[in-house]
C-alpha cells in the first residue's frame, strides 16, 4: 500500500479515536484530580475503544514513515487537526468559527501543496 493511503488510514483511525475517546469521558464527567476518576476513566469501554483507535492510527503512522520521508509524512498526518474539528462539529454540535475555519482551510492547503511537492 502506498504511503499516502496508509496516512489517510493514520488519519481516520486516530480521528475517529479521539471522538470515541471524548464521547467516553463524557460519560466519565470532569476530570478533577489525577487520582479522582482513574478507574472510572480506564474500565470505560469506550474511553478504551478510543485509545485503541488511537493506538491503530500511530501504528499505521509508524508503517507509512517507514516508507516515506517525515517531512512528507507528518504534514499529511497533521490533517487530523482538520478532521478532528469537522468531524466534533457533526458527532458534538461544536461550533466552529469562521476564523477557526480559516485556520483549517490553511491547515489543508499546507498539507496539499506538501503532498503535491513528492515526486
Amino acid at each position: 500500500m502506498r504511503p499516502l493511503a496508509v496516512l489517510l488510514v493514520s488519519v481516520l483511525l486516530t480521528s475517529i479515536g479521539q471522538l470515541i475517546l471524548k464521547k467516553g469521558l463524557l460519560i466519565v464527567g470532569p476530570i478533577e484530580g489525577v487520582g479522582s476518576k482513574f478507574f472510572q476513566i480506564f474500565t470505560n469501554p469506550q474511553v478504551i475503544l478510543g485509545i485503541t483507535f488511537a493506538v491503530l492510527g500511530w501504528a499505521a503512522y509508524v508503517l507509512a514513515l517507514s516508507k516515506a520521508e517525515l517531512s512528507y509524512a507528518y504534514p499529511v498526518w497533521s490533517l487530523t487537526y482538520v478532521v478532528v474539528p469537522l468531524l466534533s462539529l457533526l458527532v458534538f454540535k461544536e461550533s466552529i468559527s469562521l476564523l477557526k475555519m480559516g485556520g483549517l482551510a490553511f491547515i489543508f492547503l499546507g498539507v496539499v501543496l506538501v503532498a503535491a511537492s513528492v515526486k
